[in-house]
């Protein structure tokens, strides 16, 4: 079991090595993307074709990849009023719960929608404009990167639930 344990381990930690290498190559490559542009455009007066929508779907998957990442981090905002009412630790504990509950199923739901949006538009064999280049390439990053933070949404889930369990276990 513990070998079972330290590959899971080590699976989910490459996994997020992985997603972090991808968004900084991401940024880098829009950066760079952007940079020869600019130069060739106005140091040399001509603009290079498609290079724009190459750098928009660099992008979708930049910014999919980077929420997921925020949501593994926990970095999500919240402006949550109803823990300001709602005093008092049982009520935090609830709060957070059905805050961890919603997140996993609206972001479940989300992924499912997207996915259908994705295939039906490699279905379709939908092209980009200027390069010629299926646009479900582009939006699969939208349930990539959904199923991702439904991921990192269900196992905080978890996490609170067996916090909040041992919790009352020290209490009884």
């Amino acid at each position: 079991m513990l070998k079972v344990s330290r590959f899971l381990c080590r699976l989910w930690c490459a996994k997020v090595a992985l997603q972090r290498f991808l968004v900084v190559m991401s940024g880098l490559a829009i950066t760079l993307l952007i940079f020869i542009q600019v130069v060739s455009r106005y140091v040399f007066s001509m603009a290079i074709f498609g290079i724009e929508e190459i750098a928009c779907y660099i992008a979708v998957w930049l910014y999919f990849l980077g929420a997921a990442i925020g949501a593994e981090q926990r970095g999500h905002m919240s402006a949550s009023l109803v823990s300001l009412v709602w005093r008092g630790e049982l009520a935090q504990r609830v709060i957070k719960l059905l805050v961890g509950a919603l997140s996993v199923v609206i972001s479940g739901w989300m992924t499912v929608w997207a996915y259908g949006l994705a295939k039906w538009s490699l279905q379709f064999n939908m092209m980009s404009t200027e390069i010629n280049v299926p646009v479900g390439y582009a939006q699969m990053a939208i349930p990539v990167g959904l199923a991702l933070m439904t991921l990192y949404f269900f196992f905080e889930l978890i996490e609170t639930i067996v916090l909040w369990t041992r919790s009352r276990g020290t209490h009884a």
